[in-house]
């Protein structure tokens, strides 16, 4: 572990924060190429587009970390504002993020999902840096065990814990290689951003069990396997739908018979 990565006089750089940077300069870097070469927009658009995201999505992350946590920071309610502990949930991030990303691309009257499906490609790579961060921040923590691999967290004690974080690291890394070879072969303008969210659902659910977290039902469902859930079956009904929409609609296309 290692929380402060390093420091420059008296200012620290947290690795939690610094991986976040790195992941949004990286995501902005990607998209704002694609959609350039693509003509859906310009760089400058990206830049705008991701300004009011970060904003957006860095106050959705916290709101839904801290109602997740509630226990912990009622107790310690000055902890809400401390950022550089780590703390931001993914799920939150994209209800904040989805409405300010929405409104500003109408308002620049640009193409919605295909600028989706774009963030979408890379989305699954910025995240997997943030949960590098995580893992330098001594977060996001999984529940003790003695598999081979398993090791402590100083922050909490010295149990050999579930590195949870890797494990999100690799299931992101494997739905970027699902999502790339796709990314060619999309149904309808906006499947790669859903089907990111449904392949998402599923890798945090299986993750989720690992991870210290607050439990629910079963004795063993946590709350955002929960939500996991929710999300996993509104938008495979929507999924479902357009495919047969999009289906139907090739059926019934006139077909040219002039070749």
């Amino acid at each position: 572990m290692r929380r402060v990565l390093f420091s420059l006089g008296n200012l620290s750089v947290y690795s939690y924060g610094f991986m976040v940077a790195v992941a949004v300069f990286l995501g902005v870097l990607w998209v704002g190429k694609a959609v350039q070469k693509k003509g859906l927009g310009t760089f400058d658009h990206v830049v705008e587009l991701a300004l009011r995201v970060f904003i957006g999505g860095l106050i959705g992350a916290r709101l839904f970390y801290v109602l997740v946590e509630f226990p912990y920071y009622a107790r310690n309610p000055a902890a809400i504002f401390r950022l550089t502990d780590g703390g931001l949930s993914f799920f939150g991030m994209l209800f904040g993020a989805y409405p300010a990303g929405l409104y500003y691309l109408k308002r620049a009257k640009l193409s919605v999902w295909e600028i989706a499906d774009e963030i979408a490609v890379y989305l699954p790579l910025g995240y997997a840096l943030a949960r590098v961060g995580c893992l330098l921040n001594g977060c996001c923590y999984g529940v003790p065990s003695h598999v081979p691999w398993a090791f402590p967290v100083p922050t909490v004690d010295h149990l050999p814990r579930h590195p949870t974080q890797l494990y999100a690291v690799l299931v992101s890394l494997l739905i970027f290689s699902i999502i790339w070879l796709m990314r060619k072969h999309r149904p309808f303008s906006g499947f790669l951003f859903w089907f990111y969210i449904l392949l998402y659902t599923v890798g945090r659910f299986i993750v989720e069990g690992f991870r210290v977290s607050p439990i629910i039902a079963f004795g063993r469902l946590r709350l955002t396997q929960l939500f996991c859930l929710l999300l996993f079956i509104a938008v495979g009904i929507y999924l479902c739908y357009r495919l047969k929409k999009e289906h139907a609609t090739e059926k019934h296309a006139p077909t040219d018979l002039t070749s």
